[in-house]
């Protein structure tokens, strides 16, 4: 607040967009290489793991935080579009309200 008015930089707005941008797309790539990695379980369990479920557990372990992770990268995402959005509407809103000052100059 400056002056007991509240201020919005469009620009920065868009910068925080941007960066929640960047963020989801590497950490789509991130969750692309774990997805490949981590789900290779081959005989990491032997044969005492599929007995006693821990393969199974690990496997329903991985897709649930492979999911948390795609979802992260969704809520990101949303982030950079909703930060995007109020930033071209706070410019079209101070273009709007300067032309509507200027024009109550013209008139008086």
């Amino acid at each position: 607040m400056a002056g007991g008015q509240f201020q919005v930089h469009p620009a920065a707005l868009t910068a925080l967009g941007g960066r929640f941008g960047t963020e989801s797309q590497t950490l789509a790539g991130q969750v692309a290489s774990f997805e490949t990695t981590a789900s290779d379980v081959g005989q990491a369990f032997g044969l005492l793991g599929a007995c006693d479920g821990a393969a199974s557990q690990y496997l329903q372990l991985f897709n649930s935080t492979s999911k948390a992770l795609n979802q992260l990268t969704q809520v990101l995402d949303a982030n950079n579009s909703r930060l995007q959005t109020s930033a071209a509407t706070y410019q079209a809103t101070d273009k709007a309200v300067s032309g509507n000052v200027n024009n109550v100059g013209k008139s008086v």
